[in-house]
């Protein structure tokens, strides 16, 4: 009985700090809004690749009036747990993130199929939904 009591107890306190592992998988983002407001997405599309531990996304911003274009790539380590996305940046094209950690609200569908995240940027709030391709 005490044996099988621990091993319960162990079993529970495991599962406490496991990491959900829904968000594992290629993704593709597929439609963002900056306050309520859709926002085009550039082409080609962000992709984001999450590991059991680790992430790498691209993201690419073509040219603009005031801006060249550009292509923008970073990874790192990230934990995801109760709907809380944490990432924190190991290496990244622009040298000004390398160890910025950044949380945000992620809810997962029933499916498993898209996750929306939502980043409250304090001026305004970016709501980014992606699809899953593998």
């Amino acid at each position: 009985m005490l044996r099988a009591t621990l091993s319960l107890l162990l079993s529970l306190s495991f599962n406490a700090f496991a990491q959900d592992t829904s968000l594992q998988g290629v993704w593709q983002i597929s439609s963002t809004a900056y306050d309520g407001e859709i926002v085009d997405l550039p082409q080609p599309p962000q992709i984001k690749i999450f590991t059991a531990e680790r992430v790498i996304y691209t993201y690419y911003s073509p040219l603009s009036d005031d801006q060249p274009a550009y292509l923008s790539v970073g990874h790192g380590t990230y934990a995801y747990k109760a709907g809380s996305l944490t990432e924190t940046i190991e290496n990244h094209s622009n040298p000004d993130l390398i160890g910025e950690t950044f949380e945000v609200e992620v809810s997962v569908s029933a499916d498993g199929d898209t996750f929306t995240q939502v980043v409250d940027l304090g001026k305004y709030v970016l709501r980014e939904t992606w699809a899953r391709v593998e």
